[in-house]
């Protein structure tokens, strides 16, 4: 588990990632997110993250993306800026609306929030 600001450790990060464009909105994802690992200098093989097969239902698909803590403290150094000014009163609301943000703006029509296996 990695240690963030406040003394605390953050552990993996649990999100759910629904979407009625799965494998357009995956695609977008997984890029963004492996731009970060290596902008975070993370190797390839390192698990910073994963997103899991989705199951559909009524036209929509959901998975769960996970996030290793390790790589949830080097985004927050990166971007500390841009998480602190983004919605939410906790850390974890923050960071997942700086994400969905990220995710938005390369057209990923995605909804992220954070999984009740993590509440």
């Amino acid at each position: 588990m990695a240690n963030n600001k406040n003394g605390s450790y953050i552990g993996t990060f649990i999100l759910d990632f629904q979407t009625t464009s799965f494998e357009s909105d995956s695609k977008i994802a997984i890029e963004i997110l492996s731009e970060y690992q290596k902008l975070c200098n993370f190797s390839n093989d390192y698990n910073t993250f994963a997103l899991d097969n989705p199951v559909s239902s009524a036209g929509w698909s959901f998975a769960k993306l996970f996030l290793s803590g390790q790589f949830v403290e080097k985004l927050c150094e990166i971007n500390s800026n841009e998480i602190g000014g983004s919605r939410g009163k906790k850390f974890e609301d923050k960071f997942v609306s700086w994400l969905r943000a990220k995710l938005r703006n390369s057209n990923c029509e995605a909804q992220l929030k954070i999984a009740r296996e993590m509440k």
